[in-house]
C-alpha cells in the first residue's frame, strides 16, 4: 500500500496512514547492518507480516521495499550517476540499474528538492519545532528537521505518520564499527563527521516521549548499538 501522495498543484506530497497498526522495519546504513537480516525482512515482508523502509544505500540489498528514504539531495545524485561499491561488489553501472529498478515509493525532504531530477520522488516540506525544539512531526506533510539532521531519524518520523504501530530498526548503529566503518556498504563519497553520530543519538532520546505518546512502539534490532533510547531486541524476537 503506497504511503505518499501528491499534493494537487504541488511539487510536494502528504503521508497517508495506509500502515495503520501494523510493523514496520527500517533498514538504515549501520555497519551492523547484515545480508541475512535483510533477508529475514524480505520473508516476512513478502508474508505480508511487515512493511520495510529503506534508508540510503540499503536499497541495495532491499529493491523489494516498500519506500526508500533519503535527506541528503548529493545521494540522490550519487545514485543516478552510478557510485561504485566495492565493498559490496558493485560497479557504477550495477549501481545506475539497481536504482532504476527500484519499484516502491521515493521520498526526500524539502531542502533537497531543488537539486533532485527524479521526478519519482516524493518531497516532504521541513518542519522546524516552534524556539528550535527538538522532536517529531505529527503534521502528514511535514518532516522534523529541527534537529532529527539525519535519514534514519526522518524515516522513522514517516513510519510514525504512515500509522504504524512497531518500528523495528536496523543499521541503526549510532556509532562507527570497531573496525572504523561508519556503514555496512563502505561509506559515502563524502566522509561522516564524527559529530554526527553524536547529533544521531541526541534527536532520537529528544523524541522518545512523543513517539511513546502517539502510541508507537520502537524497537532497535541493531547489535552493538550505541543509541539507548529504545528497547534492545534480537530481530527474531521482534518479528515474533
Amino acid at each position: 500500500m503506497s504511503i505518499l501522495r501528491r499534493l494537487p498543484g504541488s511539487r510536494f506530497s502528504e503521508v497517508v496512514r495506509e500502515w495503520v497498526g501494523g510493523i514496520a522495519a527500517i533498514l538504515a546504513g549501520g555497519p551492523s547492518l547484515t545480508v541475512n537480516q535483510v533477508e529475514k525482512v524480505r520473508q516476512v515482508c513478502e508474508a505480508g507480516r511487515c512493511r520495510a523502509i529503506v534508508v540510503n544505500d540499503s536499497y541495495l540489498w532491499a529493491p523489494w521495499a516498500d519506500v526508500l528514504y533519503a535527506a541528503d539531495s548529493q545521494w540522490w545524485a550519487w545514485q543516478a550517476a552510478g557510485k561504485p561499491k566495492p565493498l559490496l561488489g558493485l560497479t557504477a553501472e550495477q549501481v545506475r540499474e539497481r536504482y532504476a529498478a527500484f519499484q516502491g515509493q521515493k521520498c526526500s525532504i524539502e531542502h533537497a528538492g531543488s537539486n533532485i531530477v527524479d521526478p519519482d520522488v516524493h518531497l516532504l516540506r521541513n518542519r522546524r519545532s516552534a524556539n528550535n525544539a527538538q522532536g517529531l512531526s505529527l503534521d502528514p506533510g511535514f518532516l522534523e528537521t529541527a534537529h532529527g539532521k539525519n535519514s534514519g531519524f526522518q524515516a522513522l518520523n514517516l513510519a510514525v505518520l504512515a500509522g504504524t504501530r512497531t518500528v523495528i530498526l536496523l543499521g541503526f548503529d549510532g556509532r562507527p564499527a570497531d573496525d572504523g566503518r561508519s556503514h555496512f556498504h563502505g561509506g559515502h563519497p563524502k566522509p561522516t563527521p564524527p559529530a554526527f553520530f553524536e547529533a544521531m543519538r541526541r534527536a532520537f532520546s529528544a523524541a522518545e516521549r512523543e513517539i511513546a505518546a502517539a502510541g508507537v512502539r520502537v524497537l532497535n534490532c541493531s547489535p552493538g548499538s550505541a543509541i539507548d533510547s529504545f528497547p534492545k531486541v534480537s530481530l527474531e524476537a521482534a518479528l515474533g
